[in-house]
């Protein structure tokens, strides 16, 4: 479910293609997901998909019923595929394409040497010093710009220093819808793995891979093991059986469980007291987010552009990569129920008035419009 935004009088309907090379399952593809789906609805745009590697995002545009290619991009600067591209933006008469990394927004840019009529707009999603290469590529490049988007204030001022214009910029924090967030009463995920009731129960939804920060919070639960809680890590990845062996290494057989992948986010969100985030490579994290509409208290590493959406009210900042101010922050969390209540009251209000989706949608409208 997405959020409704009610079309303005004297909107256009406009034809964008978003474009991405991994059709994946992260952040980027809810992003995607959401912008295009959430637009449409409203009538301010008709979408079209195009990717290059596989993933779950291909399933779900089709399942929405949205039309789906696969191009070839096999580098950013490959003028073959910007002329492929060029053709089928022609042909579909696309008025915006709307790019999420550095490969398919050059290329993007490219396909206008051959078909001059699609503005494009690249979405930064990273927070990332360019090589002198992609420096230079980027001010050779930025002419053919239309807009770029940054998710975070961190994302932003370093875009700069990769020498993307300011004036093409604008800041534009990824959004949620808090009613499709709000908490459930619905408890299976507890029933699933027989969580007793009053077991506090934290959740990080993340992949098992590198940069996530599975390995120092498994240093701070170690350091918990008088405060009672069950912890479930969401996600997969190839970093899955050597965080397995470090549990069970750590004495935290018995409080860990691994999920894998899970479909059913939500419902598992819902199960947990508390939420942690330790990774510092996060620009706006939409698990963070969805966790603040639920109401979740949540310790999240001051890194990326995490402190863009916690400030110490709606849930508690870290040191980054430091075990014991991860641990301090989850004993706080785990033994203060007033310190939840506040947390959870915050969080909620931020979500609702800060980073709702609505406001995601219209800035972003206003910028293939302008």
């Amino acid at each position: 479910m997405l959020a409704r935004v009610f079309r303005r009088e004297g909107e256009l309907s406009l034809n964008v293609l978003y474009l991405i090379h991994h059709a994946g399952q992260g952040g980027t593809e809810r992003y995607v997901l959401s912008v295009a789906l959430g637009l449409r609805d409203a009538g301010r745009v008709n979408p079209f998909f195009a990717y290059t590697q596989d993933g779950l995002l291909r399933g779900r545009m089709e399942k929405a019923g949205v039309p789906v290619w696969r191009v070839r991009l096999p580098g950013r600067y490959s003028l073959r595929s910007a002329k492929k591209l060029a053709k089928l933006c022609r042909e579909h008469e696309i008025d915006v394409i709307h790019t999420q990394f550095l490969r398919e927004n050059y290329i993007a840019l490219l396909s206008r040497l051959f078909y001059r009529k699609p503005r494009v707009v690249y979405t930064n999603h990273l927070i990332q010093k360019n090589d002198l290469i992609t420096r230079l590529s980027n001010r050779v490049l930025s002419p053919l710009q239309h807009g770029v988007i940054a998710v975070c204030r961190p994302g932003l001022e370093q875009m700069v220093r990769n020498k993307i214009p300011e004036k093409l910029m604008s800041l534009v924090h990824n959004g949620v819808d808090p009613a499709e967030w709000a908490r459930s009463p619905d408890r299976t995920v507890r029933r699933e793995f027989g969580v007793p009731d009053g077991l506090p129960v934290i959740l990080y939804a993340a992949r098992l891979v590198e940069g996530k920060g599975h390995g120092y919070l498994l240093k701070a639960l170690a350091g918990l093991k008088d405060v009672p809680f069950l912890m479930l890590f969401a996600g997969d990845g190839d970093l899955r059986g050597e965080l397995e062996a470090l549990a069970e290494n750590s004495g935290l057989g018995g409080k860990t469980v691994f999920l894998g992948f899970r479909e059913d986010i939500r419902e598992v969100l819902s199960a947990a007291d508390v939420c942690v985030n330790a990774a510092n490579t996060e620009a706006c994290s939409y698990n963070i987010l969805e966790a603040m509409a639920m109401g979740t208290p949540q310790a999240v590493a001051d890194a990326g552009g995490n402190a863009d959406l916690i400030d110490g009210e709606n849930g508690l900042l870290f040191r980054d990569e430091d075990p014991k101010a991860l641990e301090s922050a989850l004993r706080k969390l785990l033994t203060d129920a007033g310190l939840r209540g506040r947390c959870a009251e915050k969080a909620k209000q931020a979500a609702k008035e800060r980073f709702h989706i609505r406001d995601m949608l219209d800035k972003t409208y206003a910028i293939y419009q302008d």
